[in-house]
């Protein structure tokens, strides 16, 4: 994929918005499906919300769903036939929400290549910065040689920082738990 939006490079990175993003898939392999992306926007300056989105897709191939992904996420297939949107909409949804941000996710390589799979699926760009933060890394150091943290799960750093997860394995609230977590980590 050729980059033709260079503006993207030129913006000091102080100036970007922060993107807390989480997705949902029907499997953790590359084949699989995106399901749903859920994204906050934040202020880098005073780290306040700007905005959330939640975008739910319709897969193609249900048929090859990992049944135990759709289990966890508490897929519903009726509820996102009514909410659900192609893979085209889904994406440049998306990529208008995260334009000129930098992405910020809890295990972000699994939603990086997610996100990247679909834009590419759809033969668009990104349209965000190409580096990101992870809150996972940013754990590690911190606790990475305490007992305060086992797995890091996005579900053990929310209890652990008192962060109730509406749905734990819906990608706003995840989303959602993902910023909070980043501003206790910020704050220690």
């Amino acid at each position: 994929m050729i980059v033709k939006n260079y503006k993207l490079f030129e913006i000091p990175m102080r100036e970007r918005d922060l993107v807390f993003v989480d997705t949902e898939t029907t499997g953790i392999f590359l084949d699989k499906e995106l399901l749903e992306i859920g994204a906050v926007r934040v202020n880098s300056k005073t780290l306040e919300v700007i905005a959330t989105t939640d975008i739910k897709i319709k897969p193609s191939k249900l048929e090859s769903a990992d049944p135990e992904a759709l289990r966890v996420i508490g897929f519903d297939e009726e509820e996102w036939n009514k909410e659900g949107i192609s893979l085209m909409e889904g994406m440049r949804k998306f990529l208008d929400f995260a334009r000129e941000g930098m992405l910020v996710g809890h295990n972000l390589a699994f939603d990086w290549m997610h996100i990247q799979n679909g834009i590419e699926t759809c033969d668009l760009e990104p349209t965000y910065f190409y580096k990101g933060l992870d809150i996972f890394s940013m754990a590690w150091l911190k606790f990475g040689k305490t007992k305060h943290l086992e797995k890091m799960s996005l579900k053990e750093m929310a209890e652990f920082f008192d962060i109730k997860i509406e749905r734990h394995h819906r990608a706003i609230d995840d989303a959602l738990a993902t910023y909070h977590i980043y501003m206790e980590l910020v704050s220690l």
